[in-house]
């Protein structure tokens, strides 16, 4: 078990301008979420991305493309693969899962269409990172990246441990654990 005051620390290292950060949750399930700055979070995962293969850095590449949409990844952070499910809300609406070397498109009920819609209209633009002290030997890996109006308004990550792992009082996380809910039922399609 890692001690919580080593996180904090590696924390503060990973993401820059520890001290301009402020935590939404308190301590639960021994995880938080708390603000980043957008440009330190997306260094933080692309660092990941760009180390791991070419395949996944132009996954990021092409989604910044997007006017609108959402790039939602899932792996085992040992493993140093995983899965994007990405969808282009101005393109049809198509989904598509990828993974290095696999390839198939996603079809998403009108319902989870137009929950996916009405969520992402009502975000606001932050980034956030997901601590949690507690690895329990599954390190999965998750980021959700939206797009709306041809900008990044959300970037969720979580390198060691499920969305799930804190019970949302936070309307803004509340919706962002509804949104991850909606991709991951179709990631497993």
């Amino acid at each position: 078990m890692i001690k919580k005051g080593s996180i904090s620390f590696f924390i503060c290292l990973i993401l820059a301008g520890c001290g301009s950060q402020k935590k939404i949750m308190s301590h639960q399930n021994n995880c938080s979420i708390i603000i980043a700055s957008e440009e330190d979070l997306a260094a933080n995962y692309k660092m990941f991305f760009t180390s791991t293969s070419a395949f996944n850095t132009k996954q990021l590449t092409d989604f910044d493309k997007i006017e609108n949409g959402v790039l939602f990844y899932k792996g085992q952070e040992q493993l140093r693969k995983g899965t994007f499910l990405i969808v282009d809300f101005d393109n049809g609406f198509i989904a598509s899962k990828k993974m290095e070397g696999f390839s198939k498109n996603v079809n998403f009920s009108l319902k989870d269409k137009d929950q996916l819609k009405h969520i992402i209209e009502g975000l606001k633009k932050e980034s956030y990172y997901q601590n949690c002290v507690v690895n329990d030997g599954h390190a999965l890996m998750y980021l959700l990246v939206i797009r709306y109006n041809n900008e990044k308004i959300v970037q969720y990550y979580s390198p060691f441990h499920s969305p799930y792992g804190i019970k949302a009082t936070d309307c803004s996380i509340k919706s962002i654990q509804e949104l991850i809910g909606i991709l991951d039922q179709n990631y497993y399609k």
